[in-house]
């Protein structure tokens, strides 16, 4: 029977086109007799043979086939399925003058849509038979429908699965995964057997696995959509970022038959919010350095004010002083009296030269650290004996030392070779280190400076036996404006932040090491002069 009669059926206004296969006359008469009786449209077409029958049905659109059992020369059986391999769906109705109950069983397991003995067939059971022979093939051919249209919609589901830029998964309910879409395989380069079941798992990043795999059994559990992100290994093993979710989808009777799940890849996006997130902390920390730095410039206006005036006190009080002494010297009348109130101008003279020199220091420090900042620092190179240097600088501060009860030494290699750098900057530098050891060394105690070549450096160290830097205030000793105690208003914090820029402009570097309570060390190098460098062997 062909597809179109089988789908027009029961709807259309025609008679049904039988095929009645028999060999025997009278029952063939007796057939077309009841066809006529039984109150349904038909056209019949008689076959006497197996050839004859095959032929019809192979050349003709049947609705029914009438086959009786005996044909001569065939099984009826055979014949049957012979039938069903031209026609798998077209009803047909078996009857046989011989009933044979094993037979009857035997044809209706094979498909058969009904048995009928010809000793009990009249028009109503013929007609009933027809009945339901139409009922089953309306079945069948609904059946057929469903499966064609069940077909389409996997199809289409499997284009659509296969086009979205997503990873996609199918899961039976206890999350055992059965179908990937291609872009899976695509990017992990797996096969179905490889990650059917739970084999997905080991695409996971390991620092990731157990987190995600747990949140997801938790979510299939309860019966609950999950999402979660996390990176899964590529083809190339190298791993990215995807945004995963997963929906159950549920039966009539509300049960989860299965989960869809898809994996977007969000390596991008995650990227760009890392590099916003740094940004915003970048940004963050920079208010903060700023917020830090417009205070401690804050303080170092304080500071400087408080440090200009004191001098400027000095030097006002002086030319004061002066001036009255030179009253008293006008009026004074003795050699005895006229050589003290000298006396006392040389001094006061000298307070004015000393304030002079404290002021014109602490301009220079901000100049300087002006000119650091501003990337406008710079240097004169020449010809420098480092020993020399540190000799000259030890003896400007020995009295400091002595007056301190503080042992000066220093430790010199007799190889040293000399620098390419600014001489009366290095000085500034040692000056500036050595001042801070006397600082904070306490009387009774010891500094020590020892220079040594490095490479393709002179490699200078201060040593002092002082009461060391705390471990949190190491990071900022070379910071402007940065003062370790800053509940005390003692210098403006610059010493340090000038030698570490003129050592940076000489190419060198500068460091600290420092345990508290015994005492600090603070490195610096400088490098040699080209010529001086010795060759690599």
């Amino acid at each position: 029977m062909s597809g179109e009669a089988a789908t027009e059926w029961p709807t259309i206004k025609r008679p049904l086109r039988i095929l009645v296969v028999e060999d025997d006359e009278l029952d063939r008469r007796a057939v077309r007799r009841f066809l006529q009786q039984c109150g349904i449209a038909t056209v019949a077409d008689e076959a006497a043979s197996a050839e004859e029958t095959l032929r019809r049905i192979g050349s003709s659109d049947y609705d029914c086939v009438l086959l009786d059992y005996y044909i001569p020369g065939v099984n009826g059986l055979a014949l049957f399925q012979k039938i069903r391999e031209l026609e798998a769906n077209m009803p047909v109705v078996i009857f046989t003058g011989r009933g044979d109950e094993d037979i009857a069983v035997e044809l209706m397991k094979a498909g058969a849509a009904d048995y009928l003995p010809k000793a009990s067939l009249t028009a109503e059971r013929l007609a009933s038979s027809l009945r339901h022979s139409m009922e089953l093939l309306r079945a069948e051919v609904a059946r057929r429908r469903a499966e064609e249209e069940l077909r389409a919609e996997e199809a289409r589901f499997r284009t659509l699965a296969n086009t979205i830029p997503q990873l996609a998964w199918m899961a039976d309910p206890s999350g055992s995964r059965n179908w990937f879409n291609d872009r899976w395989y695509d990017y992990t380069g797996t096969s179905l057997d490889e990650v059917a079941g739970f084999g997905w798992r080991k695409l996971h990043h390991p620092d990731h696995a157990d987190r995600v795999i747990h949140g997801m059994e938790r979510c299939f559990a309860r019966g609950e959509a999950w999402q979660d992100t996390h990176p899964l290994r590529g083809r190339d093993g190298t791993y990215r970022w995807f945004l995963s979710r997963a929906l159950p989808i549920r039966g009539e009777d509300g049960a989860i038959k299965s989960w869809l799940g898809t994996n977007t890849d969000i390596t991008e996006w995650k990227v760009a919010e890392a590099e916003r997130e740094r940004a915003l902390a970048l940004e963050q920390q920079a208010r903060t350095e700023a917020e830090r730095a417009s205070r401690a410039r804050d303080e170092v206006i304080a500071i400087v004010a408080h440090d200009l005036r004191n001098p400027m006190n000095t030097i006002l009080t002086s030319a004061v002083l002066i001036a009255e002494t030179l009253d008293d010297l006008a009026e004074s009348g003795t050699a005895a009296a006229k050589a003290r109130l000298i006396t006392d101008l040389k001094g006061y003279n000298d307070g004015i030269k000393t304030s002079v020199k404290s002021m014109d220091r602490l301009i220079s420090d901000v100049l300087d650290v002006s000119r650091i900042e501003a990337g406008s620092f710079g240097i004169r190179r020449a010809r420098v004996e480092i020993r020399a240097l540190i000799d000259e600088t030890l003896k400007l501060l020995e009295p400091q030392a002595r007056a301190q009860d503080i042992t000066l030494s220093s430790a010199i290699a007799a190889d040293l070779r000399p620098l390419h750098a600014d001489r009366e900057r290095l000085v500034q530098v040692l000056s500036n280190l050595l001042g801070n050891a006397l600082k904070f060394t306490a009387p009774g105690g010891r500094i020590s400076v020892r220079a040594l070549n490095a490479e393709s450096s002179v490699q200078i160290s201060v040593e002092d036996s002082g009461s060391g830097i705390p471990v949190a205030d190491l990071p900022h000793i070379f910071d402007r404006y940065w003062r370790p105690d800053r509940a005390s208003r003692t210098g403006a914090g610059l010493g340090l932040a000038i030698c570490k820029g003129i050592v940076d402009a000489h190419g060198g570097r500068i460091w600290v090491e420092s345990r508290l309570g015994h005492g600090t060390t603070i490195h610096f190098t400088v490098p040699c002069a080209a010529n001086e460098i010795p060759a690599v062997q």
